[in-house]
């Protein structure tokens, strides 16, 4: 992909930074124009986070909105580091979408325990309890049982962003990363931006993904409130696809 020609501000030096930045934002560009299909449903799962979330007065329960707000802005941050070409990193955001929504739905609405998780750092035996009650293995589990293919598409979609980026695996750190010998030396090469190819489609296909699992786990949370809205439709029209 090709990024437009940068022009530093008067007085200021060309540094290998703004050029990245400059790269990163010509990537968006050419990602948006390219990707049309690609981009249609990440936008559309983007308005769906927008239509469950934005405005709502008073949901019930009220505590696992918290949570989806974050697991939204997670999602967008997500993004915009794929359509730059940042497919390494974009992993992480994309876990901590998926845990936010996860999160809002182990809270639910139990006062209690999101007490307990609120005042995880008040002292040592706090958080190894908050530890143990809010480990992966125990939220896997509430989700699969309160419904098997949510909670499975959870685990898998957990494990591809933690094979490919979101904790350092050999997968991730394959994707572009090279150790070169030659006779007297040993060349890095590591490249930071992603343009077209394979690469830049799976990890467009992991954004949508993400953001369907999440919204699924959200069904779980608001069934009416998505159902009333036509969301719960729009959703599955999408996850058809994937």
């Amino acid at each position: 992909m090709s990024s437009r020609p940068s022009t530093p501000p008067p007085g200021w030096a060309q540094d290998t930074l703004t050029s990245n930045l400059e790269e990163f934002r010509g990537n968006q560009w050419a990602t948006f124009h390219n990707k049309r299909s690609e981009m249609r449903d990440i936008i559309a799962l983007d308005g769906m986070f927008d239509r469950l979330l934005h405005g709502a007065q008073n949901p019930t329960p009220i505590l696992p909105a918290t949570f989806l707000l974050r697991a939204h802005s997670a999602y967008r941050a997500a993004v915009s580091l794929a359509m730059g070409g940042q497919l390494y990193e974009v992993q992480s955001l994309l876990r901590l979408c998926l845990e936010h929504a996860a999160y809002g739905f182990f809270v639910g609405d139990d006062q209690a325990k999101w007490t307990r998780w609120m005042q995880r750092d008040d002292s040592d035996k706090n958080k190894e309890a908050v530890r143990r009650e809010f480990s992966h293995g125990a939220i896997k589990h509430a989700l699969k049982q309160a419904d098997a293919t949510v909670g499975g598409n959870f685990e898998k979609m957990y494990e591809r962003l933690i094979d490919f980026g979101a904790h350092p695996n050999e997968q991730g750190y394959s994707m572009r990363t090279l150790l070169e010998r030659h006779s007297n030396e040993t060349r890095i090469s590591a490249l930071h931006l992603h343009g077209e190819g394979v690469p830049l489609d799976f990890s467009l296909k992991t954004v949508a993904q993400t953001a369907i699992c999440a919204l699924k786990i959200a069904h779980l949370i608001y069934p009416v409130r998505m159902d009333l809205a036509g969301i719960t439709h729009d959703l599955e029209q999408i996850a058809k696809g994937y």
